[in-house]
């Protein structure tokens, strides 16, 4: 009898080590995914604001019209913000339509509300409102919300992953 409980500790120690380390496996692919994903969106957030210094630094101006609002929902039946449809017409003669990645309610702007707009002289898609809060409030909110997201988050999960413990 003594042999057999010698053997069962033996087993039970093993599987206990053996599910120490699938808890680190785990824990570090959690922290990968998480910093992934929080890296994905600080990423979008330098993007959006290198379009906007882009087009500050280098863009043309122009004068817009508002032609339509389109509306958006959260996809639970809950109604709606709105984000202003902007037609305008680059030096090239062109008429160009773009959507302002800003939406609100009630809607910030009206249809045929005339509003200045910035555009790539190289590509007139790319094209912003030319109002501060339009261009760099999404950045200036994305960036700083994901770093200190990821510091907070990776402090907790690199704490548990040193303590080797993870709730089940």
């Amino acid at each position: 009898m003594d042999r057999y409980e010698k053997n069962v500790d033996k087993a039970l120690g093993a599987v206990h080590k053996v599910s120490k380390v699938a808890n680190r496996v785990r824990l570090g692919c959690w922290i990968i995914f998480a910093n992934l994903f929080l890296a994905g969106f600080c990423a979008w957030g330098v993007y959006a604001g290198y379009i906007a210094w882009m087009l500050e630094t280098e863009g043309v101006s122009a004068i817009g019209r508002v032609v339509r609002l389109d509306e958006n929902s959260d996809g639970e039946g809950a109604c709606c913000t709105y984000s202003p449809v902007i037609e305008f017409t680059a030096s090239d003669s062109q008429t160009y339509t773009f959507d302002s990645q800003n939406s609100s309610y009630p809607p910030a702007y009206e249809v045929g509300e005339e509003v200045s707009v910035l555009y790539d002289p190289q590509n007139p898609q790319t094209a912003q409102i030319n109002k501060w809060t339009e261009r760099w409030l999404m950045p200036l909110i994305l960036i700083p919300a994901m770093i200190f997201t990821g510091l907070l988050l990776n402090f907790f999960l690199f704490r548990s992953f040193i303590r080797n413990d993870m709730v089940e």
